[in-house]
């Protein structure tokens, strides 16, 4: 491998992705709406070149090394985007937040100011929840918390439009168009209020759906009609999920349906046809566990890999708008390293032998775990021991699963019950100070803070971008240090994701092949105190802060 050198650079406000190249820009100063903690707001304010900081790494040498091999000839999946909803707040907090813009931007640029700090995260896909209309339906809705209340786009008679609906959702549709989202999702999680047995968008049917006989043709074509409506007025919808978690009941508490693999068949084959010569494609199942996509853990609600896409009764394969892919969720089964791989790896090759690939499409951190494998235990946790753990997810899913894609859950959450940072990458509360629960109501606008969990995933979704293929990378078999690489559909980038779980920080000392010729890389770390702060090393000795995602690009 050729030896590293430092490049001084400025990178293009305009850039898709950070370049190694030599641009010379103004920094971006756009900065508008409620200025809220300016602290974790990268890209901010501006910096004069010679505050540009450039790590001189004999000053930042390790003794402990770490012997990394990459082959980027290799390949694997080729990646479709990182994404994340706007559940459940993001309707509030397009209409009622004047600080909307700073967190679009947060989460959807891809612009670098002059001083090489990174506007957003890039996210890659944006999941927009289609409503069941229970807003609509007020306290009569069943739903107590109101932000697990969402409004669809038909009125109160069930028939007739209204495009004016769920604004505040729109407002950050257009965002992410505006910054070059490349792919647009709508999800539901229960069928319309019109429709259903109970009147409801919570159910009481148990196992099946919430979903009258006559109701799978209204609601295909509603879903249908959303996603032409968009696609006409310059919002293009790459992706309809049409049912979320089948294997729960939902019987309360927000917005969701049991469904049997043969009811969900049953919708899907209405849906593709009311899509008629839309592109759109159907994305199935959410399944709320891996497990359910592969063994029978609930009646006539598992094995969905081969239940879609083998050939019984239930299969879908043949439809020419359904996606070949089954999207699941995450939880649950991360609780150590055995069972993220073991699981994920069985998931894996279940929907190779049927011909598919993986998504995951949402996790957050759901299970108070106790210590274990590196984490001290949600009692005992910071910030970013939390945040290591989504980046230990998300590495599990993308090297065994092999997943394509991969969503978080909600970007907007309040810190309460001592959750700390579980369930959101950004806070809302009248009190965003660093670990305060906060019962307020978010509903009406109130201050707000980016977390780590953000910049976390930013160290993925940022540069990892789609088209990216994984290529093969081996770090050890100790997992208190791992990471993945990722090479670009021109072969001219090539990008290393390293997590560093230890209290120690380490050198790596990488073995590249596959990526030859006069090399730069940049450095990005996230970390207690730095947010994807960007270094251009003097050397080629990479160094991994303790307790941090670090994720390096290599530019020809």
């Amino acid at each position: 491998m050729k030896k590293l050198f430092l490049i001084l650079l400025v990178v293009s406000a305009a850039s898709v992705m950070v370049s190694c190249d030599h641009d010379d820009v103004k920094p971006d100063q756009s900065n508008t709406g409620q200025k809220t903690n300016p602290d974790d707001e990268p890209g901010s304010e501006e910096v004069k070149p010679s505050a540009w900081k450039v790590v001189n790494t004999s000053d930042e040498r390790s003794d402990d090394e770490i012997s990394v091999t990459i082959n980027a000839a290799t390949l694997y999946q080729t990646m479709e985007g990182f994404g994340a909803s706007d559940c459940w707040l993001g309707e509030y907090v397009g209409t009622k937040y004047s600080s909307k813009s700073q967190m679009a931007k947060l989460l959807f640029s891809q612009d670098t100011t002059a001083d090489g700090k990174l506007q957003g995260i890039g996210l890659s896909m944006w999941r927009v929840n289609l409503g069941g209309g229970s807003a609509e339906q007020g306290d009569k809705s069943g739903l107590e918390d109101v932000t697990r209340r969402a409004e669809c786009y038909l009125k109160t008679d069930g028939v007739t439009y209204d495009w004016s609906k769920c604004k505040g959702q729109q407002y950050f549709m257009q965002e992410a168009k505006k910054y070059g989202v490349e792919k647009m999702l709508l999800f539901s999680n229960s069928p319309l209020v019109f429709w259903t047995k109970n009147g409801k968008a919570f159910s009481n049917s148990g196992e099946n759906a919430n979903l009258e006989d006559e109701g799978y043709e209204k609601f295909a074509e509603y879903m249908a009609e959303v996603s032409k409506h968009f696609s006409e007025n310059g919002i293009p919808i790459d992706y309809i999920s049409p049912v979320n978690e089948p294997q729960y009941n939902w019987d309360g508490g927000q917005e969701g349906s049991g469904w049997q693999n043969s009811e969900i068949s049953k919708l899907v084959r209405a849906l593709d046809e009311k899509l008629g010569s839309q592109t759109t494609q159907i994305v199935i199942p959410e399944a709320a566990k891996w497990t359910a996509t592969y063994s029978n853990t609930y009646n006539g609600r598992a094995n969905q890999i081969s239940e879609f896409f083998g050939g019984g009764e239930n299969s879908v394969k043949d439809l020419s708008h359904v996606h070949k892919i089954i999207g699941a969720h995450s939880y649950w089964e991360d609780r150590n390293w055995a069972d993220l791989e073991k699981i994920r790896t069985a998931a894996y090759n279940e929907a190779q032998s049927n011909g598919i690939g993986l998504w995951q499409t949402e996790w957050s951190m759901l299970d108070e775990y106790a210590a274990t494998d590196n984490y001290p235990g949600l009692e005992g946790a910071k910030y970013i021991d939390n945040a290591l753990y989504l980046s230990r997810v998300i590495y599990s899913d993308l090297v065994w699963a092999n997943v394509s894609s991969w969503c978080y859950w909600t970007v907007w959450g309040q810190e309460r019950w001592s959750q700390k940072n579980r369930f959101y990458l950004i806070k809302l509360g009248g009190n965003v100070e660093d670990y305060a629960d906060d019962y307020g109501d978010v509903t009406t606008g109130t201050n707000w803070a980016a977390n780590v969990n953000l910049y976390v995933l930013g160290n993925y979704s940022r540069f990892i971008r789609p088209g990216y293929k994984r290529v093969d990378m081996n770090c050890g078999a100790d997992k208190s240090f791992f990471g993945s690489a990722f090479l670009s559909g021109d072969g001219n980038t090539l990008v290393a994701v390293y997590t560093n779980l230890s209290d120690q920080k380490l050198r790596v000392k990488p073995s590249v092949s596959g990526f030859s010729g006069n090399t730069k890389f940049l450095r990005f770390v996230t970390d207690e105190s730095k947010k994807l702060e960007r270094t251009n090393m003097s050397d080629d000795n990479i160094v991994v802060p303790a307790k941090s995602v670090t994720t390096v690009v290599y530019c020809k």
